[in-house]
């Protein structure tokens, strides 16, 4: 979509590098400079940091005097459709379940795959459980080979929020008021 610079009004729109100002028929005009001063005629404008002089048709400025810039009319915003989003799923080798991006599918019984919530992880045989890439799972003393708890397979399509919870795939844990887990349908 054009960049352009939303007026206030929500419905009228400046190219990016112009001021929305209001004109003296109380619609909204285009300063044709950023963050510029409107004159208080509602016809001109100043540059930023710079004051409307209209008795002598100039801007005071620290700098030197500048001449009053015109505003020309603002333009009805167009809405514009949002843009695409990818969302990237991890496809697991029996060619059904998916995990999230970043995840690793591991086979949690001989027909179904879970999520590992590691990318790249090395699955555990029990499994149950994942460890990260370059290392080796220590089922005996339930770490991985540099000392890191396991973290718990999710079944593919679930997102773990506790031991106890979770949210559908696409989904985000959040908090209710109550302390209890809530589920927002949206991905992170």
């Amino acid at each position: 979509a054009p960049r352009a610079v939303t007026c206030p009004d929500g419905q009228s729109e400046c190219p990016d590098d112009a001021t929305c100002c209001v004109t003296a028929t109380g619609a909204w005009g285009c300063c044709p400079m950023p963050q510029a001063s409107c004159c208080a005629d509602k016809v001109h404008c100043c540059p930023h940091n710079t004051l409307c002089d209209l008795a002598h048709e100039r801007c005071l400025s620290p700098e030197g005097d500048i001449p009053l810039a015109t505003k020309f009319p603002a333009w009805k915003r167009q809405p514009y459709p949002a843009p695409a989003v990818t969302l990237h799923q991890v496809l697991c080798p029996d060619g059904r379940s998916a995990c999230p991006d970043g995840a690793t599918c591991c086979l949690l019984s001989p027909t179904q795959y879970g999520c590992c919530p590691l990318q790249n992880a090395v699955c555990c045989g029990d499994g149950r459980h994942c460890c990260p890439q370059g290392t080796t799972c220590d089922l005996e003393h339930s770490t991985c080979s540099t000392a890191r708890t396991l973290p718990v397979l999710n079944k593919a399509g679930d997102i773990r929020c506790d031991d106890e919870t979770s949210c559908p795939d696409g989904n985000t844990c959040c908090r209710l008021a109550s302390g209890a887990w809530g589920c927002c349908p949206l991905e992170q």
